[in-house]
């Protein structure tokens, strides 16, 4: 038993002195353990977190694709949008002047008579012509349309044309009875400023401005058929001061309403109906001059 008791003792002695004399002590070991599991836990934790990262990433990039779709189909909706409002606002312009055209409204200032372009000798011919009387004459080759000043061609009230304005009616009468212009027949429009009729003595030959514009040109319709030109091809038509091409509130704004307009069309636009003359492809009325000389002041 003793000797057992010595063994033991013998061997933890033994076990003593090689701890205390190794490399590493027990308390060292120790907190060398505790700081591995502290490591240790780190790691995983660590490990833990970029799982996370990466999930969140690919998540994150997926809203961010979904997005972008969702992006590009706003803006494609934006691009139709904008497509679809040109053409309603095309629609709009097109359906306004259309009403105003069905309601004679005067913002139409000038009648519209389309037609063809003229043959080119024909439009240089009255850009000459034009050109030779620049205070008296307007043309528009576009629409084949040449405006005399009507205070030009005559006096106020009146519908007798001024003898210093004859020659140049006579002159643009050539023009159109030339060769070039076989295939075009003439509309005389007559217009006046917005001022009624004050004089009786002029109201007994004009009772309205309708008269006295329709009278104007039908006195300009039988210049050109005085001298030669076939009155078979002539429309008159008056306005009146319905078509104003200018503010009436001012002076030279009626001067400039006092107007005669003469538009060259193809022959055979002006047609005979139940209801008068007409102009094939407008809702404009014409009559034909009456065989008596134009009214005197």
């Amino acid at each position: 038993m003793r000797c057992a008791k010595w063994i033991s003792g013998l061997v933890l002695g033994c076990w003593v002195a090689v701890l205390s004399s190794g490399c590493v002590s027990l308390s060292d070991y120790r907190r060398l353990q505790a700081q591995n599991r502290t490591l240790v836990a780190d790691k995983e934790a660590l490990a833990q977190d970029l799982y996370d990262l990466r999930h969140g990433s690919d998540s994150l990039q997926g809203r961010h694709a979904s997005l972008e779709r969702e992006l590009a189909a706003k803006d494609e909706l934006i691009a139709n949008l904008r497509s679809e409002n040109e053409v309603l606002d095309e629609m709009r312009q097109l359906a306004r002047t259309e009403l105003e055209s069905m309601a004679g409204r005067e913002t139409l200032s000038n009648v519209i008579i389309a037609g063809p372009k003229l043959p080119q000798p024909l439009d240089n011919a009255l850009k000459r012509f034009a050109d030779e009387h620049p205070s008296a004459v307007e043309y528009d080759s576009a629409r084949g349309t040449i405006k005399w000043k009507s205070d030009l061609l005559f006096a106020l009230g009146s519908d007798v044309v001024k003898d210093s304005s004859i020659e140049a009616l006579e002159r643009f009468c050539d023009i159109v009875s030339s060769p070039t212009a076989n295939d075009f027949e003439l509309i005389v429009v007559g217009h006046t400023d917005d001022r009624p009729i004050a004089r009786a003595t002029t109201r007994a030959q004009h009772e309205t401005n309708w008269h006295l514009s329709a009278h104007r040109a039908i006195s300009v319709a039988k210049i050109f058929q005085q001298h030669g030109y076939d009155a078979g091809k002539i429309g008159v038509m008056g306005c009146g001061e319905y078509r104003p091409s200018a503010d009436n509130t001012t002076e030279e704004g009626r001067r400039n309403n006092r107007r005669v307009e003469i538009y060259l069309v193809p022959t055979g636009s002006i047609v005979k109906t139940a209801l008068g003359w007409r102009a094939e492809g407008t809702a404009l009325a014409f009559v034909r001059p009456p065989a008596i000389a134009p009214a005197s002041e």
